[in-house]
């Protein structure tokens, strides 16, 4: 009895495996060229559906709708309008559905029977696809309308003597590389929104010269007067020249003025003329003569503010027109004046000549005005120059030709005393020039008529 009982419960078992896989194979069999439940794209429930029904249902939802779909880009003044329609866009619906009608496939009946019937949420993402060079286009576009340099403020003194300021305007550069990230990223973000706005980040960089700083400039701080009413034409010329390129000449805190920097190179082409020039041990004429006399000039009227030279070289002669160790002599290449601004605060140099005058006038700050300065000159020693006489045969007694002409030479001291309500506080040596003694030689006739 026993053993006729062990076996009718194993077919009885038997009995039941074999009802149960049959089951399982029509249950498994249902599904084999469908997706199995539970298997959902972009949240689309596609369970029970063959690969063309689900192709349908995802190009009505989404390539359908997916032309319609549009980015502006707001910059402070305008929008830009990125359509969807133009970046050759679309979904990658072939394969997303490839991945979902394959899903179980690689299962055992068993394993596809218990996805069937217990399934667990597989999820399966669309890409979408787009011509992202329409995207770079688009941002070119927008940075070419936005990208500005800062506009600097300007200063200029009108007829009346008052200063005209004009507003500086900061400078805006389009953020190209995290704009294009945003699109990218909404691009391939929530594929339901139908509209998308992003506002372009701009960076914004101020002007280097702000007019709130331009209108610290209210105040004539210093000036320094030339006469050149004995120069020719042509040394005339190139005086109007030179001054009128330094005029209105606006110098930062920081910033170094050089001559030749400013009024640039001397050349016919720029009608500058021939005139006398001090070269080396004599006067001689070149292009440009006369252009010291103004470097001069705008060196005496920067003595008497607290600013120092940081470049300045005094000729080999001493020159007529000004104190002996207070000229300044330029050479464009070679020698040049400069000076720094080692103020807080713009400095603006006015400059013109009128009646064979030359007139330079320093403009900045009212609270510079507290202190005064003293030019003083101390002449330390004088040489008198000597005369070679050579003796010439060839011409008549009592001719006389000047080879070479003499000059006196010299040992000076220019300092400069500081005044703050009227009380020295201060004394500085600008400088100590020796102008070496140029002894000179002529000739005289010796032969008898």
């Amino acid at each position: 009895m026993k053993n006729k009982a062990i076996i009718i419960l194993g077919v009885l078992v038997l009995v039941g495996i074999i009802t149960f896989s049959s089951y399982s194979y029509v249950k498994v069999k249902q599904w084999d060229s469908i997706i199995l439940p539970s298997v959902k794209i972009e949240n689309e429930d596609l369970a029970g559906k063959t690969k063309e029904e689900a192709q349908r249902i995802l190009q009505d939802k989404y390539s359908s709708e997916v032309i319609k779909k549009k980015i502006t880009i707001a910059t402070d003044d305008k929008e830009y309008i990125l359509d969807y329609s133009k970046l050759d866009a679309k979904y990658n619906i072939d394969e997303a559905v490839n991945q979902a009608i394959s899903y179980g496939q690689d299962m055992n009946m068993f394993q596809k029977y218990k996805a069937i019937k217990y399934p667990t949420s597989k999820q399966i993402k669309l890409v979408f696809n787009y011509n992202d060079k329409i995207v770079d286009k688009t941002l070119l576009v927008i940075a070419k309308d936005t990208n500005k340099d800062p506009l600097n403020a300007t200063i200029a003194m009108g007829g009346s003597g008052q200063f005209t300021i004009t507003n500086d305007i900061s400078g805006m550069q389009l953020e190209t590389d995290r704009l294009k990230k945003e699109i990218k990223s909404k691009i391939n973000g929530v594929l339901s929104e139908d509209y998308i706005y992003i506002t372009a980040p701009i960076k914004k960089s101020k002007a280097k010269i702000l007019a709130t700083d331009l209108k610290t400039i209210n105040k004539r701080i210093s000036g320094f007067t030339t006469n050149f009413g004995r120069s020719s034409e042509g040394r005339a010329t190139n005086i109007n020249l030179s001054t009128k390129s330094i005029n209105g000449t606006l110098l930062m805190p920081g910033d170094v003025f050089s001559f030749n920097g400013v009024v640039g190179q001397r050349t016919a082409a720029r009608g500058y003329r021939t005139a006398g020039v001090i070269i080396g041990e004599k006067l001689d004429k070149g292009i440009g003569g006369g252009v010291c006399q103004v470097s001069s000039t705008l060196y005496n009227a920067m003595l008497s503010t607290s600013i120092r030279s940081i470049e300045r070289i005094h000729h080999t002669i001493s020159s007529g027109y000004i104190a002996k160790g207070q000229d300044a002599t330029v050479d464009y290449g070679n020698l040049d004046y400069k000076f720094k601004n080692t103020f807080k605060y713009p400095i603006y140099i006015e400059g013109n000549t009128s009646n064979r005058n030359i007139h330079f006038n320093i403009y900045s700050n009212s609270i510079l005005t507290n202190r005064t300065y003293e030019i003083v000159n101390e002449i330390l020693e004088v040489t008198e120059p000597k005369t070679e006489t050579i003796q010439d045969p060839t011409k008549n007694a009592g001719e006389m030709e000047i080879i070479k002409t003499g000059y006196a030479g010299f040992k000076v001291k220019v300092s400069r005393k500081t005044y703050e309500n009227g009380k020295l506080i201060n004394t500085e040596i600008i400088n100590e020039d020796t102008f070496r003694v140029i002894n000179g030689i002529i000739k005289v006739g010796t032969r008898k008529a």
